[in-house]
């Protein structure tokens, strides 16, 4: 085979692995806003209320693509029908969660969360443990803000 079109066949396998990269890449950060000025919902995930067994959590996909986002505390998406998979912070300290040292694996399970994000609207959200030590996601608190 020829040089020339073993290079150009590479050259064209790499443009085609880039686009698939790049629609990829844009299919995940897509649910997510880039500027305050985008129509937009708030998620707080980082309030940690131990009375009502509330923790804190992390958005680990959506619509089952990886966020890969570390910025996590307070995230801006676009108003729509989302499914988030949801996990627990690293800084829940399990030890204190009512009933969990005989559930302690099944709390590191990812749950689902459904939610319709709407603009101009801030969701608190957190994991709920119950007295048994198990966990669901729970939006605890809604407001609209400007």
């Amino acid at each position: 085979m020829n040089i020339a079109i073993r290079n150009s066949l590479a050259w064209c396998a790499g443009v085609l692995c880039a686009a698939i990269c790049a629609t990829a890449f844009a299919a995940v950060s897509s649910a997510f806003v880039n500027s305050r000025s985008e129509p937009h919902a708030v998620l707080y995930l980082n309030y940690k209320m131990v009375p009502s067994q509330i923790y804190p959590v992390r958005i680990w996909m959506v619509d089952g693509t990886l966020t890969n986002r570390s910025d996590q505390g307070v995230v801006w998406m676009k108003p729509g029908d989302y499914t988030l998979r949801i996990k627990l912070t690293k800084i829940v300290n399990l030890d204190y969660v009512p009933g969990l040292k005989q559930k302690l694996p099944d709390a590191r399970q990812m749950q689902d969360l459904k939610l319709d994000l709407q603009a101009g609207k801030a969701y608190y959200i957190g994991a709920k443990f119950d007295a048994s030590g198990n966990w669901q996601p729970v939006v605890w608190k809604t407001a609209e803000f400007k």
